[in-house]
């Protein structure tokens, strides 16, 4: 009986929490007059789906609620990161793979702490390690609020695929602070010459050349002519080195390259592949336009099927045949695997590891071909 409950509980929370966007590390305490379900868990919605699912599949056992959630534990904390691009891992160790990245600016949820790393969420729901005991400090903590409103108050985007940023006005090579990628919000202050003042998440002033920047109110906001501007400079991008959870032009993969291109005009996509088809609607191969996403993958127990996803009205693509996953949970069944952005019936524009059927160092490219990439 003791090891049937244990499996139950093993089950359920491989089933209910995929590790990506949700967590539940717990286990079964069996005593004689109850069987007590302790350990961690994300938050306590995910408790109480949890304590859901083990009453309906053993009703007859008295479950007890003994987990501890990370949201509002002991370590748990609002921050900014304040690095232009920082590495978010699956384990605590930088031999760990990469599962995305957090941007300058991006409000994150510090759920617990381990030595020298933090274990967030970041605003799309990703789960994972950033480390944090390095000389330059990657997070800015704060409250709630001000994590939220940051921004809400951004002036300026990025259009650049990397822009220069300086400690001083004067712009001299010498006050070159680090990069900023393609995509970035700042908070633009003022001007002083030829660049302008942008206020970071800690409240430091840094300098960025105007003609790396873009009004956002100059950008068409949820709309195509929004997303054909983007596309305009995403041109630039093509070449850049596929990187395995990369976000940005030191390397992108499939499902960040069009993470950051929707979210430009107000779209928020998810994090993966799969989880970005989940969004919208199927459509057929012959309506396939400007601005829809191309899914590539096996739909379970349906023949592949071509669809497509405008972003005025989110609806989303199948395509394609089964190829390596792009960020998959190897332990769940997942029909997508890789996602490119169409730019016409025939032509798209992706991050993918492989060209023309062989295996070379990936890049970001814009593609004419039918034959599904590799992700």
């Amino acid at each position: 009986m003791s090891h049937a409950l244990h499996d139950l509980v093993e089950h359920t929370r491989r089933r209910l929490a995929d590790g990506r966007t949700s967590l539940a590390d717990i286990h079964a305490d069996p005593t004689p007059d109850a069987v007590r379900v302790r350990g961690s868990v994300l938050d306590r919605e995910t408790a109480e789906r949890l304590m859901r699912a083990l009453r309906a599949s053993a009703p007859s056992v008295n479950w007890r609620d003994e987990m501890s959630t990370l949201v509002a534990g002991p370590d748990y904390h609002w921050a900014l990161v304040l690095r232009p691009v920082a590495d978010i891992r699956r384990e605590p160790s930088n031999r760990s793979e990469r599962v995305t990245q957090a941007l300058l600016g991006e409000p994150i949820e510090i759920l617990r702490r381990h030595t020298d790393w933090a274990f967030v969420r970041l605003s799309d729901g990703y789960l994972g390690w950033l480390q944090t005991g390095l000389d330059v400090a990657p997070l800015h903590l704060c409250n709630v609020e001000v994590a939220q409103s940051y921004q809400e108050h951004a002036t300026h985007i990025i259009k650049q695929p990397l822009a220069p940023y300086y400690a001083h006005p004067s712009g001299e090579p010498h006050e070159q602070v680090g990069l900023l990628p393609f995509g970035i919000r700042v908070q633009v202050t003022g001007q002083d010459g030829p660049l302008q003042r942008a206020r970071w998440p800690d409240g430091k002033l840094r300098w960025i050349a105007a003609a790396d920047l873009l009004p956002l109110d100059l950008l068409a906001q949820g709309r195509i002519a929004g997303l054909r501007q983007v596309l305009g400079w995403a041109q630039r991008l093509v070449g850049v080195p596929y990187l395995w959870g990369g976000k940005t032009p030191f390397g992108y993969d499939c499902s960040g390259l069009t993470q950051i291109l929707f979210g430009l005009i107000g779209v928020p996509l998810r994090r993966d592949a799969d989880q970005q088809a989940e969004m919208g609607e199927p459509v057929e191969p012959e309506q396939v336009t400007f601005g829809d996403l191309l899914f590539f993958g096996n739909a379970p127990g349906e023949p592949n099927r071509v669809a497509a996803a405008e972003p005025a009205r989110s609806s989303f693509a199948w395509a394609g045949q089964t190829t390596p996953a792009d960020h998959a949970d190897h332990t769940r069944e997942t029909a997508v695997t890789h996602v490119a952005l169409a730019l016409s019936r025939t032509d798209f524009l992706d991050a993918s590891r492989s060209g023309s059927g062989e295996r070379w160092p990936g890049r970001v490219r814009s593609d004419g071909s039918a034959k599904p990439p590799q992700a």
